[in-house]
């Protein structure tokens, strides 16, 4: 890991960008899945060297203290990366308690990565999904998607399709505020026909963040989108796809989609 972590770096105010989920030690019995362990890996594609910081949210958008191994247990982190190098976060599973929420990443230079997911369940393969990530630099007025991919520059409302499929598997989707003021997410679930199952809110305060399983029964057995319409505001999304009965175990991430 060529990059060196930096002890005392001014923490900017701006999301640079974003993925919209981690997750990290516990036991999941929902899914079945005993431990989870999420690592990014960044490379500086520049001819320089790269900063780069990942600030960690919880729930209600309070800073996190995040576990990360070969590290320290802090609220961010702060790193280096050198010219072609690459640098792999990985966050302690072993600590603790399930604990999920978001992070901010901070960006200067032309660095590319990704978010990778790993759950482990007793007697089970180990399973890994990842996310890619996408540096949007200055630029304002941008909706965020699955791990901070810029999808527009254009004035909201703009809305987002996230796929969810219920039919022997089960969904997860979370959603991130980037921001420092409060927004409301209005969703749609749609089947592939375009009708139109169930609607509800989703409001998110001030860098919070919100994860739940697409398990009402008025979208079981169903496969379709999930229609996001914000206010204007960035915001990260996600979901993620488990298999469920004789599939149980794996699981991929499902990216959203502009409309």
């Amino acid at each position: 890991m060529a990059a060196a972590c930096l002890a005392h770096a001014q923490q900017p105010v701006a999301v640079n960008a974003s993925f919209a989920h981690i997750a990290f030690g516990g036991t999941h019995t929902a899914d079945l899945t005993d431990t989870w362990s999420t690592e990014f890996v960044f490379t500086n594609l520049g001819k320089s060297p790269a900063s780069l910081g990942l600030r960690w949210f919880a729930y209600d958008g309070q800073p996190l203290a995040v576990p990360v191994i070969v590290g320290t247990r802090d609220t961010s982190h702060w790193f280096k990366i050198a010219p072609n190098a690459t640098l792999n976060v990985q966050i302690d599973d072993s600590i603790g308690g399930l604990t999920q929420g978001w992070v901010a990443v901070d960006i200067a230079g032309p660095v590319e990565g990704q978010g990778i997911y790993r759950s482990h369940v007793t007697g089970r393969p180990d399973y890994t999904a990842a996310a890619p990530m996408m540096r949007h630099g200055s630029q304002g007025g941008l909706i965020l998607m699955g791990g901070g991919i810029p999808v527009t520059t254009i004035p909201t409302p703009r809305s987002l399709a996230v796929p969810f499929d219920n039919a022997d598997h089960a969904t997860g989707v979370a959603f991130a505020n980037v921001t420092d003021v409060p927004q409301t997410l209005a969703l749609d679930f749609l089947d592939n026909g375009g009708a139109v199952l169930m609607s509800q809110s989703i409001p998110l305060g001030p860098k919070a963040h919100v994860t739940f399983s697409t398990n009402d029964p008025r979208l079981a057995g169903s496969r379709g989108i999930i229609r996001v319409n914000g206010d204007g505001s960035p915001y990260s999304a996600i979901a993620f796809i488990f298999g469920t009965g004789a599939n149980s175990g794996p699981f991929a991430t499902l990216l959203p989609t502009v409309h």
